[in-house]
C-alpha cells in the first residue's frame, strides 16, 4: 500500500506537520509506503536550519530519517518561489516538484491525506 501525505502548514505553527511525519514513520513501520508533498507554507518543512520554536521535536531530523528510510519528499516549485526559498535551502534529498508530480502520486496512491 502507498499513501501520499500533503503538508500545507508551517513547520511549528501547530503540530500538524509533526503529526503528518509521525504518521509517515508509522506507515513505514507497518510495511506501507509513503510519499510526502510539501505545499503552500508546508514547503518550510523541507528547509534546513528550522527554528524549533520551543518544541520538543525536531522536524528537520524527522525528515532526514524518513528520507534515509526511502520516503520521497517533493516541495512545490511554485510555493518555493512564492515563499522565497531557494533549492539550496532545502534539506538534502528534498526536491522540487509540481502539480503533475502530485497528480501522479494521487493516481498511484491508495490513500491521500492532507495536514
Amino acid at each position: 500500500m502507498k499513501c501520499t501525505i500533503i503538508i500545507n502548514e508551517l513547520p511549528y505553527k501547530n503540530d500538524k506537520a509533526w503529526n503528518a511525519l509521525r504518521l509517515a514513520e508509522t506507515l513505514l513501520k507497518q510495511g506501507a509506503g509513503a510519499n510526502v508533498f510539501l505545499l503552500e507554507d508546508g514547503v518550510d518543512v523541507g528547509k534546513e536550519d528550522q527554528n524549533k520554536q520551543g518544541k520538543d521535536y525536531d522536524l528537520e531530523d524527522i525528515v532526514r530519517n524518513l528520507l534515509a528510510a526511502g520516503v520521497v519528499f517533493l516541495a512545490c516549485t511554485t510555493c518555493l518561489k512564492t515563499c522565497g526559498i531557494s533549492h539550496e535551502k532545502l534539506i538534502d534529498g528534498v526536491t522540487a516538484g509540481n502539480m503533475a508530480d502530485l497528480a501522479k502520486w494521487v493516481k498511484e496512491s491508495e490513500k491521500v491525506l492532507t495536514f
